[in-house]
């Protein structure tokens, strides 16, 4: 497994997205410090996960929906803020998830950005995660490979802000739109999160990968 502990600092340029993915980063570390409540549970946890994805569901709808209100252009500031709680909700989510079925310890920086952007974006993904039947397998990545990675997840990022831009400058209903986007998106999260972790992780070391490619 790889050192989580390895500074990651994107390039230096001025426009939000890059700021934003800093912030995202900083996102990453926090949830990796987060402590889960939950513990391993052996009977039924997938109502205890279902439970759990529902009220971050609605957690996440209620503060996009209220971000949303301003409107115009005082909305428009609160557009980044947002999105940095929303994924911060969903991040602790995932780890609350792997903590039931007793996989926190699992939970690398590459699969908390997998589960948040699989339903998006899985082929972002393909070098460093492979997901079969019944097993998920991590490969080892470095740091260059990571930033690169963070910079096409920054893509999918954008679009959301731009249709998330557009809803701004409606008035309520633009708030209707996006706290309904961000429950049914967080929802999907939840959903690929229960389906990684209830398989099989294994973790490739070098030698392996080399093999196998």
């Amino acid at each position: 497994m790889q050192n989580q502990n390895s500074s990651i600092n994107l390039p230096e340029k001025s426009n939000e997205l890059d700021i934003f993915l800093q912030k995202l980063v900083e996102m990453l570390s926090g949830i990796q410090e987060y402590n889960s409540p939950y513990s391993k549970i052996t009977e039924n946890p997938e109502l205890v996960v279902d439970e759990i994805i529902k009220n971050c569901a609605w957690k996440a709808s209620t503060i996009s929906a209220t971000c949303s209100l301003p409107g115009g252009v005082f909305g428009f500031f609160t557009l980044l803020p947002e999105l940095v709680m929303i994924f911060r909700i969903q991040g602790m989510m995932i780890k609350d998830i792997a903590s039931v079925y007793g996989k926190e310890a699992q939970l690398n920086r590459e699969l908390l950005l997998f589960c948040l952007f699989k339903h998006g974006g899985a082929h972002l993904f393909r070098k460093f995660i492979e997901e079969t039947g019944v097993k998920i397998l991590i490969r080892p990545t470095t740091v260059r490979a990571f930033q690169a990675l963070l910079q096409k997840v920054g893509l999918d990022i954008s679009k959301r802000v731009l249709r998330k831009n557009f809803t701004r400058w409606v008035p309520f209903a633009g708030a209707a739109i996006t706290g309904t986007f961000a429950f049914f998106d967080t929802k999907a999260v939840g959903k690929n999160t229960k389906e990684v972790f209830t398989k099989e992780i294994e973790f490739l070391n070098s030698k392996e990968v080399a093999i196998e490619e």
